[in-house]
């Protein structure tokens, strides 16, 4: 067994759904409360005839409103360590097996702390983009700004100077001509450009946050996705939350965009499409006003972030994968599908801790 504290390295090692309330209040995140702990372990099982094997873990990153304050690991691999991606500073647990011997076996276990976020709106004020904000502003290989994510963002944007007001003119846009597609396999690819070309403005949040991120980001507002896994029950609606021990399937992306004189602010249009769609409400539902003003500003603390990068490079290797929210990773057969707890052999469970 090996046991650390994180610290980033360069490339080298280092329950069934709650049901809907009948009358929604806003959780009283004006402040941001308490600490939340959890306990976040995965587990990886991949048989002998795996052959050469890979295998790349999320790990939970630090914030003002996320604690990683352990990570321990025990398994049978040659090769067992945490790396980052210097580029990105995204984060990954690795572990890595020859041709040969036992079935390959890992688990990875977290402490990670969360605080209720909520951003103050009344304090935007203008000034310049810094460097390291700026670079939100670029395409990615799905998040596209130009062609048809331009030409509509103009179209939602239209009238509006203030980045806020862009911003949520978007969101309100996203809210009202998308929909949850539940066909859509695991959060979706978010290949926003497409969405817009066919028409079909399905998705899961993968999708739906993503063409917020992009439509912010063609507008001129800087804006990314945050990756990361449900961990407790919400205070709106068993849609935004998990009472499962077992969140092999919980994965959810959300967003954020910046302003000046607030910095970055929590957006998640997607769980407003998912809440209708799981809830069975309509988008007037009187209960819908008060989760639409929350979801444009603040999240709940009962999901943890692993990191808000695209194109992520997996090191130690060359390998790319259009987002990092999943555990990814190679045998000698081939790419695992990270989407398929079963077929690529993890298991992921969380527990609150006191």
């Amino acid at each position: 067994m090996k046991r650390r504290l994180f610290m980033a390295a360069a490339a080298s090692p280092l329950a069934s759904a709650m049901p809907a309330s009948q009358g929604w209040a806003a959780p009283n995140t004006a402040t941001t409360g308490s600490w939340r702990s959890y306990e976040l372990t995965t587990t990886v099982n991949l048989g002998a005839d795996a052959g050469r094997t890979r295998i790349w873990l999320p790990l939970p990153h630090d914030s003002a409103y996320q604690r990683l304050e352990a990570v321990t690991w025990t398994g049978n691999a040659p090769k067992l360590g945490i790396y980052t991606d210097i580029a990105s500073g995204t984060h990954a647990f690795h572990a890595a097996w020859d041709d040969g011997g036992a079935p390959r076996t890992v688990a990875l276990t977290t402490r990670v702390s969360t605080l209720d976020r909520r951003s103050d709106l009344r304090a935007a004020s203008t000034g310049a983009v810094p460097d390291d904000v700026a670079k939100f502003l670029k395409p990615n290989a799905m998040i596209t700004t130009d062609g048809i994510v331009k030409e509509t963002a103009d179209k939602i944007v239209e009238g509006k100077r203030e980045p806020l007001a862009k911003a949520q003119a978007i969101y309100d846009w996203i809210v009202e001509n998308t929909f949850r597609d539940p066909k859509v396999k695991g959060c979706g690819i978010g290949d926003i450009r497409s969405m817009l070309v066919s028409g079909n403005l399905g998705g899961k949040c993968a999708d739906l946050n993503a063409l917020f991120v992009g439509l912010a980001r063609a507008a001129g507002v800087p804006a990314r996705g945050v990756y990361g896994v449900r961990v407790a029950p919400s205070a709106f609606s068993g849609a935004m939350g998990t009472r499962n021990v077992d969140i092999s399937k919980a994965q959810h992306c959300r967003a954020e965009f910046w302003i000046a004189g607030i910095g970055w602010i929590p957006a998640d249009p997607a769980d407003i499409r998912k809440v209708v769609l799981d809830d069975k409400l309509a988008l007037n539902d009187p209960r819908m006003p008060v989760l639409r003003r929350f979801l444009f500003g603040a999240w709940e603390g009962n999901w943890v972030a692993f990191n808000h990068t695209r194109d992520v490079r997996l090191v130690p290797s060359d390998t790319v994968v259009n987002y990092f929210m999943y555990p990814e990773g190679e045998t000698a057969q081939g790419q695992l599908d990270g989407m398929d707890p079963e077929a690529a052999g993890y298991r992921i469970t969380a527990q609150a801790v006191s």
